[in-house]
């Protein structure tokens, strides 16, 4: 069931592009997210009380401003970078989360890491391309996405384990609805477009995918799984989305895999996983484990 999360987040990526060579990008995001905000209504009377404070619903508005970013600048950057590299540069967040762990809590940052990180950069090197050397491109819209990801992953895993998962979700949900829908009606990071417009297949499709796939159901699924499932587990498990990202966009849509794209993003992959400690013992476990029955 993972496996399937990391697929429809992949494909997201495609879908997403797709709709916006149609409408502005924030009039997509308002349409996606009321889609995920409308989905998620019926599970609110599931919500814990105790969960449902002032200050609970306050960091989590917090977090969904830093979601707003998150899609606002991946999907600003996907309208000049490809999909596959969207991907794999996204896929970066990972090793940003222990540096920003060691900046904020002053924890030290291994050996290991720090090899993990390096070879991440090469192969962002590769993917980007010269493409880094230019502030305003696609690419640095990209890496700054992912490194919101990055704080929202250490903010909710540090700072809101009080929070009830699904009221944590919904808020931050119906924030990123709220703010692209506001920007979209006054044209702001680009509207909604004619009706003839948002009513195009591309854009259905891509908000009906989004909003139930990529956002109310991979929610539920990674919120209910990562419960019984080891969180190395997860964590290898979802670093496949970047590889689903490439295969669908080429397989699918038309996209163009350059073998720098391919090179770097393994490399993207290899270094994120050395510098994830849980999946890099995971992985190791299993490697050893296989070693031994071969005997």
């Amino acid at each position: 069931m993972l496996l399937a999360v990391a697929a429809i987040w992949g494909a997201t990526l495609s879908y997403t592009r797709e709709a916006l060579s149609v409408v502005g990008v924030n009039g997509f995001l308002a349409l996606r997210f009321i889609v995920a905000t409308l989905v998620l209504l019926p599970f609110l009377p599931k919500v814990k009380r105790e969960s449902i404070t002032l200050a609970n619903t306050f960091w989590s508005v917090v977090l969904g401003v830093v979601l707003y970013g998150i899609f606002f600048l991946q999907s600003l950057g996907l309208k000049s970078v490809t999909t596959a590299a969207t991907g794999f540069i996204t896929g970066t967040n990972v090793i940003m989360v222990p540096v920003i762990t060691s900046v904020l809590f002053k924890a030290k940052l291994s050996f290991r890491i720090w090899v993990g990180i390096v070879i991440t950069m090469i192969g962002l090197g590769f993917v980007a391309g010269t493409g880094l050397f230019s502030p305003v491109s696609g690419y640095w819209m990209v890496l700054m996405s992912a490194f919101l990801i990055a704080v929202d992953i250490v903010a909710v895993e540090r700072i809101m384990t009080s929070v009830d998962a699904m009221w944590l979700a919904f808020v931050e949900i119906a924030t990123v609805a709220v703010i692209s829908g506001v920007l979209a009606i006054f044209s702001i990071g680009g509207g909604f477009g004619q009706m003839k417009a948002v009513m195009s297949l591309s854009v259905v499709l891509a908000v009906v995918f989004n909003g139930l796939l990529g956002s109310s159901f991979a929610l539920w699924a990674q919120n209910y799984y990562q419960v019984i499932v080891p969180s190395a587990q997860v964590a290898v498990i979802f670093s496949a989305e970047p590889v689903f990202a490439a295969l669908v966009a080429w397989l699918f849509f038309g996209g163009i895999v350059t073998l720098n794209v391919i090179f770097g993003g393994l490399l993207v992959l290899l270094g994120a996983t050395i510098a994830d400690e849980e999946a890099f013992r995971y992985l190791g476990s299993k490697l050893h484990l296989r070693s031994g029955h071969s005997r």
